[in-house]
């Protein structure tokens, strides 16, 4: 190629002259040119998840919308029926005060099955072998041992140490305290199903039980700070000292223990 033919193809934009122009760098420098163009930034591509989580959004959204906007209509959100009434806690109904025998041996049996029957046993026949006194018969229920006041601690506060039943003393076995768990009408409840069940009718008037809510509530009173939660069960010999005329009812409890 003459000089006048490479000055010429540099006038046009043709590659530099080199070993025959193949070398040129401007040449090789718009080659790569055309093969990759420059970045500009804003036009990358929004990657396949976010859109993904973003559209899935977008339809729980429309979903929670519509379920929960009750058409949105005026009267499900108009709330004048609460006017008035004070934020403070709800009273609580007064508890029950069952006042006939029958009464109270349908709350006492439903009561005597779910806790005390796995001891006492379905027909109050006690448990000689794990030092379960009987209750069906048992002096202490509906005999000369038995009062409403001894029988409410007994269940308010448990009982532990010796005690004769029907001729036989049974030690070891702790009778459970009910005073943290039961009501004092669920009490009065047990109480007398067990005195008017089985071969026990210790209740002559059906109308007049011997063992009331308000029996089993003035011994609790009575007795104070003792703890119904089972760490001072009262004794059989404790028991002996309470006459048995002697009545809770209407008696102030003593003074809180120090």
């Amino acid at each position: 190629m003459s000089t006048a033919d490479a000055r010429e193809r540099i006038d046009e934009g043709g590659d530099e002259p080199g070993a025959g122009g193949s070398d040129s760098v401007q040449g090789m420098h718009r080659a790569v040119v055309r093969e990759h163009a420059e970045p500009r930034d804003g036009f990358e591509p929004i990657p396949f998840w976010v859109a993904a989580v973003c559209g899935a959004l977008l339809m729980w959204g429309g979903f929670y919308i519509g379920s929960s906007s009750a058409d949105f209509r005026r009267d499900v959100y108009d709330r004048t029926d609460l006017v008035g009434l004070t934020s403070g806690p709800v009273a609580q109904p007064p508890d029950p005060n069952p006042r006939t025998v029958d009464d109270l041996k349908r709350v006492g049996e439903q009561k005597y099955t779910t806790i005390c029957a796995s001891c006492h046993g379905p027909q109050g026949q006690g448990n000689p072998a794990t030092n379960v006194p009987p209750l069906d018969g048992s002096e202490w229920v509906a005999g000369d041992q038995a009062s409403a006041a001894r029988l409410s601690r007994i269940l308010l506060y448990g009982m532990t140490g010796p005690v004769t039943v029907k001729g036989r003393t049974y030690n070891g076995a702790v009778m459970p305290n009910q005073g943290n768990l039961l009501k004092d009408y669920e009490i009065a409840g047990v109480i007398t199903y067990i005195r008017n069940s089985w071969s026990n009718k210790a209740d002559a008037d059906p109308a007049k039980p011997a063992v009331t809510a308000d029996e089993v509530k003035a011994a609790r009173a009575k007795e104070g700070a003792r703890k119904a939660n089972g760490s001072q069960p009262v004794t059989a010999d404790e028991l002996l000292k309470l006459k048995l005329d002697h009545s809770d009812t209407g008696a102030a409890p003593p003074p809180a223990k120090k």
